[in-house]
C-alpha cells in the first residue's frame, strides 16, 4: 500500500511539471500565460484611478484614505515571471530572462537567477505587447508574449526621487496616445538647499549692541507672557468692531532705505505718512470681489510698505483674516502683531489664510503690512474674520507670539547646496532606461542655491526656471515662466525630459496641466495626474482646495473645453499655432 501510495504520487508529479524530470524537455513558461494582460499598477493605486472624479474629490480629505493610498506604495508592481525546466549543465545562474518591447524589440529588463521565478521592475510602459525569453544554463530556451495594462499612470521607481511618472500613456487629441518615455515628472534630482543658523551665543559675541538684543528678547517674552495671562482669564477677552477703510496706502522703498529705517519708523508712527523711507505714497482702492487685495511686481527693489487706519468701537481685540504673497509682517500701533516672515504657506492666497486678533484701542487704530515679494510679485488680502470665539483667535496669537521669539536669534549664518539624490543604485535608471537629456528644474534660486548644472551629470542640460503653482501661472510673471518652460519642449533635441520642483506636485502639476491640455488629454485625466502625488503624500492639506485655482483659471480664455482654453492661453503668451502643431507631433504617437 506504502508502494502504490508512493508511485502515484510520482507520476502526479511527472504529469504536471515533466520539464523538471527531462532536460531534453527545454523550458517551459508559466506566468505569465501566453497573452496575459498584466497590471501596473499596485491593488490600491488601482482601486484610486479607477473611482469616478467625484469619489476621488470625496476621498481626497479622509486623512485614513489618504494614509492607505500612501502606504500602499507609490511605486509601480512589479512583473512576476515562473517557469519549468531543468537548467541543465554548464557554469554561471541557472537562467536568464530578457524582456522586449514589441514591435521594435527594445530590451527593456534583463536578470538572472537560480530560481524558477524572478520579479522584475524595468520600467514597463503601459498598453504595450511585450516578448518574454528565458534561457537554461544548458541552452535550452522558450519564448512567450503577453501585454500591460492600459492603465495610466505609468509609474516609476526614482530609487532616491520620489513622485516620478511619466507624462505619456494616456489619450490625447484625435485618440493618439501620448508617447511614453519622453517626458518625465518627479520631485527633485536633489534636496533643496538648507540655511545654517547662528546659535544665541554666537550672534550676542558677536552682536555691536547686546544689551539691545536682551532688550528685544525680554520685551517678546513680556508679551508672550501677557498673551497667556489673557487666556488665562478668557471671560474678560473682548471682540470689538472696525470698520476697514475703502483704501491702503502703499510705498516702495528701495531695500537699503527700508533696512536702514524701516523698522524704526514703523515703530515711532501713529499715523500714515506722506513719505516713507524716501518712497512715495500711492493709493490703492478696495478690489471689485469686495476683498482687500493689492498686488506688485516680483522685480520690486525693496518690500510693500501698506498703511491704514481703523476706527475701533472700544478697547480690545480687533479679528481679521489675512494672507499675503509671500512674506509678511502685521504691525498694529507700532508693534508686530502677526510675523509670517517665514511664508504665508497657504494657497490660494485670500484673507482666509490666517485668522488672528490685534490688540486696539477704541478710536483710531494705524495698521501697517510690510511684504516681501514671492516668486509672482507681491500680494496682499486682509478682512474681518469669520465669527471664531476669541480663546482660539488669541491662542493663534500665542502661538505666533512663541514663533517670533524662537526667531529672534534665528539668523543665517551660510547656505549649503541640497544633497544629490542621484546615486549609484539609481543612477543607471535615470541616464540609461529613461535617457534624460534636459533637467528642467522648476525651484527658485534660494532652493536651488550653488547649483551649477544637474545632479545627473554635465551630458544632462539643466534649465532653471522659477516657476509658478496654480493660478499663480496666469499672473505676469507666472506667464512669462512657463512660456520659457514650454520652449525646451518644442526643440526635439532636448527629449527625454525630465521637470520638477522640489516635491514634484505644485508647480511641477501645473506644468504638467497644460503639457498635457494642450496635447488633448481630457480633463478628468488632467484631474487624475495631479491626484496621484496622493500615493506620495497622504497629508489632507494637499487637496483640491489647492488644485482648484488651476483649472479655474483658464475659464478667462476662449473655448468649449479645457483643451480649447488651455491653448488660447499658451497662444496668448507669443506661440503661433506651428509651434503647437510642433510640439504635438513630438508627443503623440500616429493616428490608431
Amino acid at each position: 500500500m506504502k508502494r502504490i501510495r508512493l508511485a502515484s504520487f510520482a507520476v502526479l508529479l511527472f504529469a504536471a511539471a515533466p520539464a523538471l524530470f527531462a532536460g531534453e524537455s527545454g523550458v517551459r513558461l508559466v506566468e505569465p500565460a501566453e497573452g496575459a494582460v498584466v497590471p501596473l499598477l499596485r491593488p490600491t493605486q488601482k482601486l484610486y484611478v479607477l473611482m469616478p472624479r467625484e469619489a476621488r474629490v470625496n476621498v481626497y480629505t479622509n486623512e485614513a484614505f489618504r494614509r492607505a493610498l500612501r502606504d500602499g506604495g507609490e511605486t509601480p508592481a512589479k512583473v512576476g515571471f515562473a517557469w519549468q525546466g531543468d537548467a541543465g549543465a554548464g557554469e554561471g545562474p541557472k537562467f536568464a530572462v530578457e524582456v522586449r518591447r514589441l514591435p521594435d524589440g527594445k530590451v527593456f529588463f534583463r536578470g538572472e537567477t537560480d530560481h524558477h521565478h524572478l520579479e522584475a521592475d524595468g520600467c514597463f510602459e503601459i498598453a504595450r505587447e511585450w516578448e518574454w525569453t528565458v534561457r537554461a544554463r544548458g541552452g535550452a530556451s522558450a519564448t512567450g508574449r503577453f501585454r500591460t495594462e492600459d492603465l495610466a499612470p505609468r509609474l516609476v521607481d526614482g530609487g532616491a526621487v520620489p513622485n516620478v511618472r511619466d507624462l505619456g500613456g494616456r489619450i490625447g487629441r484625435d485618440g493618439r496616445r501620448v508617447r511614453q518615455g519622453l517626458v518625465f515628472r518627479s520631485a527633485g534630482l536633489n534636496d533643496n538647499a538648507s540655511d545654517v543658523f547662528y546659535t544665541r551665543e554666537e550672534l550676542l559675541a558677536a552682536s555691536d549692541d547686546p544689551a539691545a538684543l536682551l532688550a528685544r528678547e525680554a520685551a517678546l517674552s513680556n508679551e508672550v507672557a501677557r498673551l497667556r495671562a489673557d487666556l488665562a482669564d478668557s471671560a474678560a477677552l473682548t471682540l470689538v468692531s472696525a470698520e476697514l477703510p475703502q483704501e491702503w496706502t502703499l510705498f516702495r522703498p528701495e531695500r537699503a532705505a527700508f533696512e536702514a529705517d524701516g523698522e524704526r519708523a514703523l515703530a515711532s508712527l501713529t499715523a500714515v505718512p506722506d513719505t516713507f523711507c524716501g518712497a512715495r505714497a500711492e493709493t490703492l482702492p478696495k478690489n471689485e470681489a469686495g476683498d482687500w487685495y493689492v498686488h506688485g511686481r516680483a522685480k520690486a527693489k525693496g518690500p510693500a510698505v501698506l498703511f491704514a487706519e481703523i476706527d475701533a468701537s472700544g478697547d480690545g481685540w480687533l479679528s481679521l483674516g489675512c494672507g499675503g504673497d509671500w512674506y509678511w509682517t502685521l504691525w498694529a500701533n507700532g508693534a508686530v502683531a502677526f510675523d509670517r516672515h517665514d511664508g504665508n504657506n497657504n494657497l490660494p492666497i485670500d484673507s482666509g489664510n490666517w485668522t488672528f486678533p490685534v490688540r486696539v484701542r477704541k478710536g483710531t487704530n494705524l495698521l501697517a503690512v510690510v511684504l516681501e515679494p514671492g516668486s509672482g510679485g507681491w500680494r496682499w488680502c486682509c478682512g474681518t474674520s469669520p465669527a471664531v470665539p476669541v480663546a482660539t483667535l488669541v491662542r493663534t496669537l500665542l502661538d505666533n507670539g512663541e514663533y517670533r521669539l524662537g526667531r529672534l536669534f534665528r539668523v543665517l549664518k551660510c547656505r549649503q547646496p541640497g544633497k544629490t539624490r542621484i546615486d549609484d543604485d539609481n543612477r543607471a535608471l535615470w541616464l540609461d532606461t529613461l535617457g534624460i537629456k534636459t533637467d528642467i528644474d522648476l525651484r527658485s534660486d534660494g532652493e536651488v542655491y550653488g547649483m551649477e548644472g544637474s545632479p545627473l551629470g554635465p551630458a544632462v542640460a539643466w534649465v532653471n526656471v522659477s516657476s509658478s503653482a496654480y493660478g499663480g501661472i496666469q499672473s505676469e510673471s507666472g506667464r512669462k515662466r512657463f512660456a520659457q518652460v514650454f520652449r525646451v519642449f518644442l526643440d526635439p533635441a532636448n527629449y527625454p525630459i525630465d521637470f520638477h520642483c522640489i516635491a514634484g506636485q505644485d508647480r511641477t502639476g501645473a506644468v504638467a496641466f497644460v503639457l498635457n491640455a494642450l496635447l488633448g488629454v481630457e480633463e478628468d485625466q488632467l484631474w487624475l495626474d495631479w491626484e496621484v502625488t496622493a500615493f506620495h503624500n497622504r497629508t489632507t492639506g494637499f487637496n483640491h482646495e489647492k488644485f482648484a485655482p488651476l483649472p479655474r483659471g483658464f475659464d478667462r480664455w476662449p473655448g468649449d473645453t479645457i483643451n480649447d482654453r488651455v491653448e488660447a492661453y499658451v497662444l496668448d503668451l507669443g506661440f503661433s499655432p506651428e509651434d503647437i502643431a510642433k510640439f504635438r507631433d513630438i508627443m503623440l504617437e500616429p493616428a490608431p
